[in-house]
């Protein structure tokens, strides 16, 4: 049972033992949003860019983590090992670096082919350092995808997005350079331990944050693999005319 004074009491359905409810449905709640968004993708799978996959499997990796967090890593922790905590959290550093990847290829055009392979990289090396201090047991916590996602948003995916607004005024970059900005607001709620009471607290508001993070996410990744997709297409007809 919980005995963390801030965390959701345990509810009892019969004699199955269901933890931190509201904490494991808002966690549920992104991981829906984040399924919406790969069956949106899916559905226009055929109108999409070369970006249009990465932004896909980013949606599609946090929709697994985020679905195995809300059940793996708080709903049924009264019948599993907290390791299995770790799926959600290398399902999330795995998002972030098709999203990193994905944000790199808007920019292909103006960099040279040494400089992408620089950022790509750094893409890579950030990915492998953090996926290995998730599996050594040593450091393995929650911190650590904290810490990484804090990275490559802020330090690869922001700057990148910055770049390709200024180069082209896609308004789908400015909304993804908006979104990682408002990711202060779940962190700084989650980190600072911001409840209203045991049945709304810190996890569970972050939770509603992250849920329109994800959202600004998906209007942002769908107007750059779209409009990417139609400056193609007007291309391909001026050549073929």
């Amino acid at each position: 049972m919980n005995t963390d004074s801030i965390l959701n009491p345990t509810v009892f359905i019969g004699s199955f033992e269901f933890r931190e409810p509201v904490t494991s449905l808002t966690d549920f709640m992104v991981g829906i949003t984040c399924w919406i968004a790969v069956w949106y993708y899916h559905q226009n799978k055929n109108q999409g860019s070369d970006t249009w996959m990465y932004y896909r499997n980013y949606f599609l990796f946090f929709a697994i983590g985020m679905t195995s967090a809300a059940w793996l890593g708080h709903g049924f922790q009264a019948y599993i090992s907290p390791k299995w905590k770790m799926i959600g959290w290398l399902c999330s550093l795995s998002g972030q670096l098709f999203l990193a990847q994905g944000s790199l290829l808007e920019i292909s055009a103006f960099i040279s082919e040494s400089k992408s392979k620089i950022f790509r990289t750094l893409i890579y090396l950030q990915y492998a350092v953090f996926i290995s201090l998730i599996l050594i047991p040593a450091t393995s916590s929650f911190k650590i995808p904290q810490i990484g996602s804090a990275l490559a948003l802020s330090g690869i995916v922001l700057p990148i997005q910055l770049f390709n607004f200024i180069k082209t005024r896609n308004k789908g970059s400015l909304l993804i350079v908006i979104s990682i900005a408002y990711g202060l607001a779940p962190g700084y709620v989650y980190n600072n331990q911001i409840s209203v009471n045991r049945w709304f607290n810190y996890h569970d508001i972050s939770h509603v944050l992250v849920c329109v993070l994800m959202i600004l996410m998906i209007f942002g990744t769908r107007k750059l693999a779209l409009v990417n997709w139609k400056q193609s297409k007007r291309l391909l007809t001026i050549e073929n005319n």
